[in-house]
């Protein structure tokens, strides 16, 4: 079963709004239902049964990902085969999984003060990102994130372009 899912990093674009709620962060519907529909594929028409986290960076975003994943019955109960955990990046350091979702939230309509917490915790993105033991995928906008004025996150955008158009020309 492990073919089927590529080692390394994969990028799905989910371009839809950033949103910031009245308690603070900020949450993006479309990364959400992104992840879920990933999840989908992965557990339910896949079988994978690898270790899976999902991290993002705002508490609002976690929070919405977990209501969503509970309300989907068959979802909620096939992760219960998995070593899955969702929640934000503070909160994962120290632990590893086969497969990382990240969800970095950020796209149209965010707020600024959503935009330099990123820019004050560049160390917790590299956290992110090396909790993944053989595949990270992103979950969010990619040309919003690669024009985005945070430094570690328009270079890594750029590098995922970068690969993704090397694989193409292959």
């Amino acid at each position: 079963a492990r073919n089927k899912f590529p080692l390394g990093i994969r990028w799905i674009d989910a371009v839809g709004e950033s949103i910031r709620p009245s308690s603070g962060g900020a949450y993006n519907i479309e990364e959400i239902n992104c992840i879920v529909n990933e999840l989908r594929k992965l557990v339910l028409d896949n079988d994978y049964k690898g270790s899976i986290g999902v991290i993002s960076p705002f508490r609002a975003q976690v929070e919405h990902i977990s209501k969503a994943i509970n309300s989907d019955k068959d979802l909620k109960m096939a992760l219960l085969n998995n070593d899955f955990l969702v929640d934000t990046v503070h909160k994962f350091q120290g632990d590893e999984k086969d497969l990382i979702i990240f969800s970095p939230v950020i796209s149209c309509g965010v707020s600024q003060g959503a935009l330099e917490f990123l820019r004050s915790t560049g160390n917790l993105f590299n956290v992110a990102v090396t909790r993944a033991r053989s595949v990270l995928i992103v979950v969010g906008n990619i040309d919003y994130c690669s024009k985005c004025d945070i430094k570690y996150m328009q270079h890594f955008a750029q590098y995922v372009t970068s690969l993704n158009n090397k694989h193409k020309q292959e």
